[in-house]
């Protein structure tokens, strides 16, 4: 059983932060509005206790501004690898829901996603969710 996929989001400590990945593909920049920066960093930050914000603010204004997205790579999975594993090997109360994170993994191997670090799986806009 793979342990990192039962453990959650890390919040304490924090995951190091890790270069880009060079070895995958990665989603052109997009565009960003100036006037849409402060509620994009917002949008962002709701998920993380506010004694975290002056660590993480920062890091996704720079990702804002040098891939035209928040991606949260910090949070990207590192100890173990993207793909579907057994079923079993997923939390969950029933076959369906461990079947489901099961289907999301396939679709976010990097020899199935179209750019697998951006999560997205097929045609350039397929996002599976909009950040780690």
């Amino acid at each position: 059983m793979l342990l990192g996929l039962r453990e959650g989001l890390p919040l304490d400590p924090l995951p190091p932060r890790v270069p880009r990945d060079t070895l995958v593909p990665h989603a052109p920049m997009r565009p960003v509005d100036s006037r849409d920066v402060s509620l994009a960093i917002a949008n962002a930050l709701r998920y993380f206790p506010a004694h975290l914000h002056p660590v993480l603010g920062p890091e996704f204004l720079e990702e804002l501004e040098e891939f035209g997205h928040v991606y949260m790579y910090r949070f990207r999975p590192l100890s173990y690898r993207m793909r579907a594993y057994p079923e079993s090997a997923y939390p969950g109360k029933s076959s369906q829901t461990r079947a489901i994170q099961m289907m999301i993994m396939n679709n976010l191997d990097p020899d199935v996603a179209q750019y697998p670090h951006e999560l997205v799986t097929y045609g350039g806009n397929g996002a599976v969710f909009s950040n780690w």
